[in-house]
């Protein structure tokens, strides 16, 4: 009897498919349509949609419009819910309850809380809100207006609480290419950002209520807390590594793992395993489905009758769904859980049902109702790598399927030939699933692993099939029998260490990974249809030759940069710096962004990333301009996971970021070096001890840093402040004139004198902030002089990252990250903000 087809004909255009790429359109817009034009277009599609149903195309444009409409509402209701900036930086005194489980960390803890109303008669208080809140473990240090953060009590799920609250609307870093952490707040609900502060005297004070707040999230959140508490009390003792990695697959909690061991799975191609992915829950629920069948066979289960209520292929996958439900609840019903637990109930249902003998027609359901769920979900990586490598492996099966089956030769066991069949089914899948996902790790991740195929080979049955398993046994055990948890711990742990070891091993080989520059819109279609034409089940002429049409994703380097210019960079690293200087066909850094807490700084979370997304794997230069962490805290990462030949800084010989290196220069002035046309230049410190220095000693000594072309000039001051100022503008005069200026200690009352701007002249003056910074960079006074003497000023708390290209024309070509592209979901900051109380 032959197989069912997999692929037919009629799956080329399934409707359920307009659905997806009509809110995947809907998210291209700058900005949503009124509300009445929805109003209009929703009418006007459902009643065209009634008169052409019989007509495939029509129906599907209309589908797809119905689906952008219908995510238009969606959004404008999320986006309905921020607060407005007239809240921004004012006391409240909010109640609510606590309805995520904590974040720990070396600096306190955030968690998400849901406003039930505030103590004082607000008129905008943000009742049924949910807020996004960090509590320092201890005082801050800085300004008055923020030395009030009272030091962290333990919070958890479901717990009622009156807190004083200062918040800031849903603003991200924003860097073209890297992670949109605006747009996941505004899908996961967040309305606002803050800090709980201390009471101030005679106010009251932040307090626990009395009661619980009792819903299904708040019981699993809590379930969550209860569990990673049991686990980690029965993995005390294992492995650090391990241990991360073991609460990671069991209760999704991924801050467990340490930065550098997420380097080793993106670099081994194995990081989807380390988190609740859907591999994990759909490997989950296949495993709960075969218990229940055979639970099922049992001859109890047919003398109770139930067999004769529901037929037995619906119990089985009702278990299976169960199961994969509460599994992805306890571990946080994250996006990518979601999805997954979506996409099976469809299958379930469309399989179950024989509604749909096609896989690609089940595929597309699921697609579409994953998007009425959540409509931002083809914006996420995941969504495209879920349904890219269940495709790729079902168009290889059928491949596989029409092959010749191998036949056991003389004296060769029908179990060794079995074996050798599965293993070569095996490489073949892992081999349509690596090449499917090579596009989407260029648009999404900007790099491909090329010991990923051989990593996921033993990886995935082993933490997927084994591991995770065991991983829940020990889960459950750690909560009801705690001293078999202990003893079940260290046989666990054990062979995830060895695991670990040989994944790093993996990781250190030469070439394990390779970095691709984000593609254009043409080499990614290219790719597409290239993979697809690979793994087409149908005959194929000259199928190999399509390997031709990857070739654009793996030899487009970096954007060119005029030989008579450079572009510069400004990332947008919050409070701190971090500038990319390209001439010459190399490439400088100067300075690494701040550190946030141990293991979490800008280099690795976005400085690498952003560099990786343009193609960039490697710097020929590091400048970091002084000790201060909001300039050398991403140094260390950059260092190791970048490189560069050379490394210039005035931090002294001893400091620990320069233990072991022997490549290390001290910034002295006049230093120089050309790239090319363009000439680099150290005008900051000299050998003598700096004028003003005993007022801030590391911004005293920042090295300042003059790079020249013949279209144009940037300087860089890092943070001198007035009296080095003054040294350089008496020792440089007019030599100091630039087009571009990385602005003095983030636009400081200490800094960006009206006499040194007067001698640098510069068009664009550039200022690396943070929004709503707690230092108040920058100033209004120090606006004003730039305002006065005619600068265009930037600002990354306003426009994201900046990039300025000097050499193309006569005026230089600026990019702003959060205007260019605009999208609708962009907080507006670029608007007057009130000082901060």
């Amino acid at each position: 009897m032959s197989a069912p087809p997999i692929i037919s004909p009629h799956t080329a255009l399934p409707l359920p498919a307009a659905v997806v790429i009509g809110c995947l359109a809907l998210h291209q817009l700058p900005a949503l349509p009124p509300g009445w034009v929805l109003a209009a277009v929703t009418c006007c599609a459902l009643l065209l949609l009634g008169a052409l149903r019989h007509s495939a195309w029509p129906r599907f444009v209309l589908t797809a419009l119905l689906a952008a409409c219908y995510a238009a509402w969606q959004a404008q209701a999320a986006l309905n819910d921020r607060i407005t900036p007239a809240l921004e930086g004012r006391d409240l005194l909010v109640i609510g309850y606590v309805d995520q489980l904590p974040l720990e960390s070396t600096q306190g803890v955030r968690f998400g809380f849901r406003v039930t109303g505030c103590v004082a008669d607000v008129a905008d208080c943000p009742t049924g809100l949910r807020l996004r809140l960090g509590w320092s473990r201890s005082f801050s240090r800085g300004p008055a207006s923020d030395n009030d953060a009272s030091p962290a009590l333990a919070v958890a799920p479901g717990e009622r609480w009156q807190l004083h609250v200062r918040l800031k609307r849903p603003v991200a870093l924003v860097n073209p290419g890297l992670f949109d952490a605006e747009l996941r707040m505004l899908q996961e609900g967040v309305s606002a950002q803050g800090y709980v502060r201390k009471a101030k005297l005679g106010e009251p004070p932040n307090m626990r209520l009395e009661g619980w707040h009792i819903s299904l999230q708040t019981l699993f959140e809590a379930g969550r807390a209860l569990g990673l508490a049991a686990l980690e009390r029965a993995l005390d003792g294992s492995r650090a590594d391990a241990a991360g990695v073991l609460m990671a697959l069991s209760f999704g909690d991924q801050a467990a793992i340490a930065s550098g061991d997420w380097d080793v799975f993106n670099r081994t191609g194995v990081a989807h395993l380390m988190s609740i992915s859907g591999l994990h829950i759909t490997m989950l629920a296949a495993m709960a489905g075969a218990l229940a069948r055979r639970i099922l066979q049992r001859p109890f289960v047919a003398r109770t009758g139930l067999l004769h209520v529901l037929p037995a292929v619906w119990l089985q996958w009702g278990f299976a769904l169960a199961v994969a439900f509460v599994y992805s609840g306890l571990a946080g019903w994250g996006i990518p859980a979601q999805r997954t637990c979506w996409m099976l109930a469809v299958a379930g249902w469309a399989l179950v049902s024989g509604r749909s003998r096609s896989i690609f027609r089940v595929l597309s359901l699921a697609a579409a109702v994953v998007c009425v769920l959540d409509p931002w979900a083809p914006l996420a990586a995941g969504f495209w790598l879920s349904f890219a490598a269940v495709g790729a492996i079902v168009l290889h099966a059928s491949v596989v399927r029409a092959a010749p089956t191998a036949t056991t030769g003389p004296g060769q066991s029908q179990f060794v030939s079995a074996a050798y069949r599965t293993v070569i089914e095996a490489a073949r899948s892992q081999w349509a699933a690596t090449l499917s996902l090579l596009p989407l790790g260029a648009l999404f991740f900007s790099t491909f692993s090329l010991v990923s195929p051989l990593a996921n080979a033993w990886a995935v049955p082993f933490v997927s099939g084994l591991l995770t398993p065991a991983v829940l046994l020990l889960s459950a055990c750690s909560l009801v029998a705690p001293t078999l948890a202990s003893w079940l711990a260290v046989v666990i742990a054990a062979p995830t260490g060895w695991m670990l070891d040989a994944l790093r091993v993996m990781a250190s080989w030469p070439g394990s990974t390779i970095v691709l520059t984000q593609p254009d819109l043409l080499s990614l279609v290219l790719a597409v249809v290239s993979v697809a034409m690979l793994l087409s089940p149908r005959p194929t002429p000259a199928r190999a030759v399509w390997i031709i049409g990857l070739l654009p994703l793996l030899v487009r380097g970096p954007e060119p940069v005029p030989g008579n210019g450079f572009r510069l960079s400004a990332i947008d690293v919050g409070q701190g710096m971090a500038v990319l200087i390209e001439a010459g066909g190399k490439r400088l850094l100067y300075d690494a962004g701040p550190a946030w807490d141990a293991g979490a700084d800008a280099g690795g979370r976005i400085i690498i990333p952003w560099l990786r997304s343009r193609g960039i794997s490697s710097l020929d230069a590091l400048v970091i301009s002084h000790a201060d962490i909001d300039h050398s805290g991403g140094a260390a990462t950059v260092l190791r996971l970048a490189g560069s030949e050379r490394f210039y800084s005035s931090m002294p010989e001893r400091h620990r970021l320069l233990a072991g290196l022997n490549h290390h220069e001290a910034c002295r002035r006049g230093h120089t070096w050309r790239w090319g046309q363009v000439r680099f230049e150290f005008l900051h410190p000299g050998p003598e001890f700096p004028p003003g220095a005993a007022r801030s000693p590391t911004n005293a000594i920042s090295c300042v840093l003059k790079v020249e072309s013949p279209s144009g000039s940037a300087l860089l001051a890092g943070d001198i402040e007035a009296r080095q100022e003054l040294d350089l503008v008496e020792r440089l005069g007019s030599r100091l004139k630039s087009d571009l200026l990385l602005v003095p200690h983030h636009g400081s009352n200490t800094s960006s004198t009206a006499r040194f701007i007067q001698e640098v002249s510069p068009s664009i003056a550039i200022f690396q902030v943070g929004y709503r910074n707690r230092f108040r960079h920058p100033t209004n006074k120090v606006l004003a002089r730039y305002e006065s003497a005619g600068v265009r000023a930037l600002r990354t708390d306003h426009h994201g990252a900046i990039s300025v290209v000097v050499g193309e024309s006569a005026a230089p070509r600026v990019h702003l990250g959060r205007q260019q592209p605009a999208r609708y979901w962009r907080v507006q900051t670029d608007a007057q903000v009130p000082d901060l109380p």
